[in-house]
């Protein structure tokens, strides 16, 4: 059993992206037998505590906020940033005044995981251990001629932001001061050559929760038209619009076919409009946020994930559908590439490809699937066993193997 510090700024249950990753740490680090302690914000006290009641593992919180004045910058532009680095500087103080002598083996830094966001967790000069680091996934440059000015802009101030990574004193403090880095594929690049031994090739996200393995996760099919889903943010890297346009392609040869997008954006009256342009009004249902088990309904009735990201470090929905048993079409790029492969759908090859060409390849995909039941029965089925090889305590038993102790669950 190994004493454990999480360095988890975003650590919430119930919650996806990287407040949902702290968590997962937290939980399953504790399940396998480790004593973890988690230094998180103040703000996600009340939803740990409520989760924790019903926990039996060994949890130790502590929360830590800077003060509200502090805390109110943040709706500045780059208030959040700054507000982070702030957190990580003074949270390390804060251990250090607590622990004066830290009773800790190591200690994990799991949140924030952006290149471009360091850590202090270094300097506590214990063994540390970072990531898995994520953020080099950058847009293919010819996927890019489909966005709006705004977005082309944002793309290349985000390729600026990554190339001035390697030359960031602060991360390169951080990456001096790590025993061992966890990075995704894209993101190694962006780590200075002196310090790359020290890296290991790791996908950011996993799964937690015996209910996604669960028997009635098995869709419900049965004679019915095609049924198409999308999950996620409506942004314009995320690549909607592409699956909208493969979709007008094929429109004709399902009737019937319906296509629901759920999820909130600042794009959505750009696809909404895009949507009725390529007439397909009465093919697309749009919903809002859902609860998770609303989303299982949907998870359950659909035949295929569309997910034609092109830059996500991880896509915890093609994780979630293919644990539902829903086969998943998606690009080559950042993590639902690495994921997805021949067994449980198709990774669509992106290079040289423009938005259009990409759509084209998408909708030949849908095609060759929906045509080929028993392709379709054959992708379900292995779609579950695809998902089970990215359990989170399998990730979890791979960075910090131990072998799993009884011991009480605690907490403050």
């Amino acid at each position: 059993m190994a004493r454990i510090l999480l360095s988890a700024y975003a650590c919430e249950p119930g919650r996806g992206s990287e407040p949902g990753v702290g968590w997962s740490w937290a939980t399953e680090l504790a399940r396998i037998g480790h004593e973890v302690t988690v230094i998180t914000r103040a703000d996600n006290r009340l939803a740990i505590e409520h989760a924790t009641q019903r926990a039996t593992q060994n949890l130790t919180f502590i929360y830590y906020d800077l003060p509200r004045w502090v805390q109110r910058r943040r709706r500045y532009p780059g208030g959040k940033s700054l507000y982070y680095v702030l957190w990580q500087w003074f949270a390390v103080r804060h251990l250090r005044q607590l622990f004066p002598t830290l009773p800790f083996d190591v200690v994990h830094h799991v949140t924030y995981v952006s290149a471009r966001y360091p850590s202090f967790m270094g300097s506590l000069g214990i063994p540390f251990l970072l990531g898995p680091v994520s953020g080099g996934e950058g847009v293919p440059p010819r996927l890019r001629s489909g966005f709006s000015a705004g977005q082309r802009c944002r793309e290349r101030l985000r390729d600026l932001s990554n190339f001035l990574v390697p030359f960031d004193p602060l991360m390169r403090r951080t990456f001096r001061q790590a025993d061992r880095i966890l990075v995704t594929r894209d993101t190694l690049a962006l780590v200075p050559r002196r310090w790359r031994h020290k890296c290991e090739i790791q996908l950011a996200i996993g799964l937690s929760g015996p209910y996604l393995f669960d028997a009635k996760c098995i869709p419900q099919r049965g004679v019915h038209t095609p049924r198409l889903l999308y999950v996620g943010r409506l942004l314009e890297w995320k690549g909607l619009a592409i699956a909208l346009r493969a979709v007008s392609r094929i429109k004709h040869s399902y009737p019937g076919l319906r296509f629901l997008i759920v999820g909130e954006g600042p794009a959505r009256s750009q696809l909404a409009k895009l949507s009725s342009q390529l007439g397909l009004s009465d093919i697309v249902q749009w919903a809002s946020w859902l609860t998770q088990e609303e989303l299982e309904k949907h998870y359950r009735a659909a035949d295929l994930l569309l997910f034609p990201s092109m830059r996500d470090s991880g896509g915890m929905v093609v994780l979630e559908a293919l644990a539902h048993g829903v086969p998943v079409l998606c690009t080559d790029l950042g993590g639902p590439g690495l994921i997805v492969n021949e067994t449980c759908g198709c990774a669509v090859a992106t290079t040289g490809q423009n938005q259009e060409q990409l759509a084209s390849k998408f909708a030949d995909a849908l095609r060759e699937i929906l045509d080929t039941p028993d392709l379709l029965d054959s992708l379900a089925t292995w779609a579950r066993a695809r998902a089970r090889l990215f359990n989170f305590q399998t990730l979890a038993r791979l960075v910090h193997p131990a072998p799993a102790t009884n011991s009480r669950a605690r907490e403050i």
